[in-house]
């Protein structure tokens, strides 16, 4: 398929299957069309094709990318006109607390006013993964390092990150901590829950770490939520924030999720949890195809278990910031529900308005765009660009980068 076919494709389906059509209209395509040929160089081609959906404002849930995206090797966030690094691989030639001050020559407020339309985000603090995208791709930045201003080319990272997604460890008698950074690593979770639950149900105090969580299915997050029961309730004594959702069924987008369920069945280790749950969204995708906006009802669903309540642990923390998305969002949202959780940090995100995604096959690139719709939409509160806001809310400053001010505030309160 050629570039400009690509490009059809890609505005049609924004036009004709994504649940965003209802309320986001993007930018006039004409605009793009203009720009694109099958002549131009892939990166080229990327960046329009970027610029063109960011204008709908929806983050990673609308999305183009190259099939096989290469690591960055770094994480930063933007603080005061200047890019901070938080981690990076060592061979990126960035160190941790750099902080930069010129990409190519440019400032940060200047650089931003001549590539704003890639932009997807009005809020600074979800805007790491543009600026990380310009900060790999630049000939040069200037940076502070250990107060001195150097120049430097960023170079592309050919290790992998060996920080664990998962841990838990105990900081005191008292007191466990955990740090999940997805919910898609379903081996990896089922261990983590049967090496800490004994731990976790006689410990005093337990933080949960989601600062980076990258979602993944909401059903891997559902174990935890018993330990956030007070003693003696069930989840009937609990008042969840749920507006609803519609999902938008077409026939094209139908037969895209089909593609994507049926896939995730023919994986060998997925538990019988997940593949039953797959099974039914496979049957709600037969009875509903091309049936338009449809309201999800879950009435006669079991989601959550019928378990009660215990003593311990006491308290529960949940540790947040914007790193945290998608699943990522809805967990920090429904712990907020519970008396005994509070959640300290920053907000979440936010990804949740338009989401069930769906991906396309375009050869090297793949495309990715939501079919549901949350109903709080309608009354003005949905999340886009604001996130699940914390209990406790702690600002971020270059102070992080030398000592965990979160956990530390977290501690206080066990």
């Amino acid at each position: 398929m050629t570039k400009i076919e690509i490009f059809e494709q890609v505005v049609a389906m924004m036009k004709q299957d994504s649940s965003t059509k209802k309320d986001l209209k993007g930018a006039d395509p004409d605009m793009y069309r203009r720009q694109i040929t099958n002549e131009m160089k892939d990166e080229d081609f990327l960046y329009q094709m970027r610029c063109y959906l960011a204008s709908f404002g929806i983050i990673s849930h609308v999305s183009f990318h190259p099939k096989h995206r290469q690591a960055l090797g770094f994480r930063l966030r933007k603080f005061e006109n200047r890019l901070y690094i938080l981690n990076a691989n060592p061979d990126t030639d960035l160190r941790v607390a750099d902080q930069i001050i010129l990409i190519d020559n440019q400032t940060i407020p200047a650089f931003y006013q001549v590539y704003r339309d890639y932009f997807v985000s009005e809020t600074e603090e979800r805007q790491y993964m543009e600026w990380a995208y310009f900060v790999a791709k630049s000939d040069t930045v200037t940076l502070l390092r250990n107060g001195q201003e150097q120049t430097i080319s960023v170079q592309e990272t050919k290790l992998t990150t060996h920080t664990p997604a998962f841990e838990y460890k105990q900081l005191s008698e008292e007191t466990l901590y955990l740090k999940m950074e997805n919910f898609f690593d379903e081996e990896a979770i089922a261990n983590l829950y049967q090496e800490s639950s004994s731990a976790i149900s006689t410990a005093k105090n337990v933080i949960v770490d989601v600062r980076v969580n990258h979602g993944g299915s909401d059903s891997l997050y559902f174990p935890l939520l018993q330990y956030a029961l007070s003693d003696g309730k069930s989840f009937k004594d609990v008042t969840f924030s749920d507006d609803g959702m519609e999902i938008l069924y077409t026939k094209r987008n139908v037969e895209l999720r089909l593609q994507d369920f049926q896939a995730m069945l023919r994986q060998e280790d997925i538990s019988p949890e997940t593949r039953n749950m797959l099974e039914q969204f496979i049957t709600e995708l037969a009875v509903n195809k091309d049936k338009g906006y449809v309201l999800y009802d879950q009435s006669d669903e079991a989601i959550l278990p019928d378990v009660t309540g215990q003593a311990k642990p006491e308290k529960l923390f949940i540790l947040s910031d914007v790193y945290c998305g998608s699943s990522g969002d809805n967990f920090v949202s429904m712990m907020k529900a519970f008396d005994k959780v509070t959640v300290i940090g920053r907000p979440t995100l936010g990804i949740l308005d338009y989401s069930n995604c769906c991906t396309v096959d375009f050869g090297d690139y793949e495309f990715v765009f939501p079919t549901s719709r949350s109903l709080a939409v309608d009354k003005g509160q949905g999340m886009n660009d604001k996130g699940v806001i914390p209990d406790i809310f702690i600002p971020w400053t270059p102070e992080h980068l030398e000592r965990d001010i979160d956990l530390e505030e977290c501690i206080k309160l066990c």
